[in-house]
């Protein structure tokens, strides 16, 4: 008897605690993957030149991302990183020669590491995300991600400075288990989840971010997968979503997708290598417009990096 009393009790409380549990906002499906293939048994891509091809000589010494903008054809984003100013840097992808400075107003660069271009909360927009996600020591606890709307270059700012006042969104984040030196960002333009792949791990970690991102409060990164490779320094994905390039010093992975899948999930499965002629340090990468892609080194040994150029075949 007092079992049947208690029993309506029992579904009553566990169903309210079932209501009351916080909502899960990992991307659908998101069961942390563990990468297991060799780098030895990758396969070349054949969707580029293997020769890079220079445009152009760069004269900012410390360039640690690269963006193709689509509001300004024929240009690329580019910044540097830590102990350098809170600017966005246009440079013109025949050249290499810098365009024009964009200072944003509210930023602070503590490490910028890393520039990619996508969509974002209002449709028909483009935006700029800017990794401020660096700690080579690992001595940060929180980290930022700046979106902006990207500029429109005029004319008139050539070779000059600009002062950007625009809306500033500020996407604080930790990790969910310690700090992490991160300069590979990544944007999925089909659920505008942010990933971030890690350096300086055993091997390269992949965590999400899922949209939409809190700009008024901390948001808690998610751990998404373990690559078979460490040493990220940068990353892009296609406008489109269908290709993601991720390259450390000396090697450039390239995913394409073949079925209905997400970006983690395209990014547990086999990459191949895409071209690359190592440069001195290399830590910017990115598509075009085309399907080729631009990389870009810092300074080493004051050696002038090049903005090389890989073509779609």
């Amino acid at each position: 008897m007092k079992f049947h009393f208690y029993l309506p009790l029992l579904v009553i409380f566990l169903f309210s605690c079932k209501e009351n549990e916080a909502p899960d906002n990992s991307p659908v499906g998101n069961i942390p993957f563990k990468s297991d293939y060799k780098l030895s048994d990758l396969k070349n891509s054949e969707f580029f030149e293997t020769n890079a091809e220079s445009k152009g000589k760069v004269g900012l010494k410390e360039s640690s991302g690269l963006a193709y903008s689509r509001k300004n054809s024929g240009f690329v984003w580019t910044l540097m990183d830590k102990g350098n100013t809170n600017s966005i840097y246009l440079l013109d992808a025949n050249t290499g020669e810098t365009v024009a400075e964009y200072k944003i107003s509210g930023a602070q660069n503590r490490d910028w590491e890393d520039l990619e271009i996508s969509i974002g909360p209002e449709s028909g927009k483009t935006y700029l995300y800017i990794g401020d996600t660096g700690d080579n020591n690992l001595d940060y606890e929180d980290y930022t991600i700046y979106r902006i709307e990207e500029p429109r270059f005029e004319e008139t700012h050539r070779s000059k400075t600009i002062d950007l006042e625009v809306p500033l969104d500020k996407i604080v984040f930790e990790y969910p288990d310690k700090s992490h030196d991160v300069e590979a960002i990544l944007v999925d333009p089909t659920t505008k989840d942010i990933l971030l792949v890690t350096k300086r791990d055993i091997f390269s970690l992949l965590f999400s971010l899922p949209f939409p991102q809190k700009t008024d409060k901390l948001n808690k990164a998610i751990l998404s997968g373990t690559f078979p490779f460490r040493i990220a320094t940068a990353g892009t994905v296609s406008e489109d979503g269908n290709e993601v390039l991720i390259k450390n010093y000396d090697k450039i992975f390239f995913w394409k997708k073949t079925t209905d899948q997400s970006l983690v999930e395209l990014l547990g499965s086999i990459p191949s290598f895409a071209p690359y002629e190592k440069e001195e340090q290399g830590e910017a990468i990115c598509f075009d417009d085309k399907g080729g892609y631009f990389t870009l080194s810092e300074w080493n040994d004051d050696v002038i990096p090049e903005l090389n150029y890989y073509k779609r075949k």
